[in-house]
C-alpha cells in the first residue's frame, strides 16, 4: 500500500486552506526508507487572503496563487493508506479543508520525536534535523517551509527516527509497524495544560484520579489524552 510523506504551506492556522502542497512516495522495509518517488510540489489558490503569520513563514504570497488552480481541485488517491508528515493531524485538516474525505492512517514524526527524545529543548522540524544531521542542517535548512524541502527534510528525520526506534527494542519493519509506534508516541506521557502541566498522568492517577476523569469526560478535542488517562486510571497509576 502507498505510503505519502505530505506537507503543505497554507493560508495560517485558523481554517487553513492549502497554497501549497508537496509530497513524495515512499516503502519500508527492514533496511529502512526507498523512496518511489522524489518530492513533488504543487500551489493553489486557497481562496481566501494569506495571513501575515504564514506569508512570513512560507514567503507565499496572495499575488503568488491567485491564478493557480483552486485548493479543491487536489485530489487524495484512494491508494494512498498512510500519511506521513510532521504534526500531520495540521496537514490532515488542511485536506479535509479542500473537500478530502478519504481518511488514510497517519503517522506523525513530531509525536515520535517528542516519545524517544523527550529531553530536546524543542521537537521542531529543523530543529531535530540539526539533531541527527547537524552538517547537512547547517547547509539546508534555511531552505525550511518551502514544501518540497520539508517533505526531504522529514524524509531524513523520519529515517533517523525509525533507527533510533529499533535500537530501543522496537520492530519498525513496514508502514503498519511504523503506523503502530507512530500510534503508541502520540498518547501523552505528561498532562499538557492547566494546573498539572507537565505532571506525569500516571503519577496524576494516584494523586487526583477525579481530575483524570474530568478530562476522560470532558476533553473532547484530544482523543490520545483521554486514551492516557482512561489507561493511567485503568492501571491505578502504574505504567503498562
Amino acid at each position: 500500500m502507498k505510503a505519502w510523506i505530505l506537507d503543505t504551506e497554507t493560508t495560517g492556522l485558523v481554517d487553513p486552506h492549502m497554497t501549497e502542497l508537496a509530497y513524495s512516495i515512499i516503502y519500508i522495509d527492514e533496511n529502512g526508507i526507498r523512496v518511489i518517488q522524489e518530492p513533488r510540489s504543487k500551489r493553489f489558490n486557497p481562496c481566501k487572503p494569506i495571513a501575515l503569520g504564514s506569508m512570513a513563514t512560507s514567503h507565499i504570497t496572495d499575488e503568488d496563487v491567485a491564478n493557480e488552480p483552486p485548493h479543491t481541485d487536489f485530489k487524495l488517491p484512494a491508494s494512498v493508506g498512510y500519511l506521513v508528515g510532521h504534526n500531520i493531524d495540521f496537514d490532515m485538516q488542511v485536506l479535509r479543508n479542500a473537500g478530502i474525505t478519504h481518511a488514510p492512517k497517519l503517522i506523525c514524526t513530531q509525536a515520535m520525536a517528542q516519545r524517544l527524545l523527550p529531553e530536546l529543548d524543542s521537537h521542531k522540524l529543523v530543529a531535530l534535523l540539526y539533531y541527527f544531521h547537524h552538517d547537512y542542517a547547517h547547509k539546508y535548512a534555511k531552505k525550511a517551509h518551502a514544501a518540497v524541502w520539508d517533505i526531504e527534510f522529514t524524509a531524513i528525520v523520519l529515517q533517523s527516527l525509525i533507527k533510533l526506534a529499533n535500537s530501543n527494542g522496537e520492530n519498525i519493519v513496514d508502514m503498519e509497524s511504523l503506523y503502530q509506534f507512530s500510534e503508541i508516541a502520540r498518547i501523552p506521557l505528561y498532562m499538557p495544560f492547566k494546573k498539572y502541566k507537565g505532571k506525569t498522568i500516571t503519577d496524576l492517577a494516584i494523586e487526583d484520579p477525579k481530575y483524570l476523569q474530568w478530562v476522560v469526560n470532558n476533553v473532547t478535542n484530544n482523543d490520545y489524552l483521554v486514551k492516557a488517562c482512561q489507561q493511567a486510571l485503568l492501571n491505578k497509576g502504574e505504567p503498562k
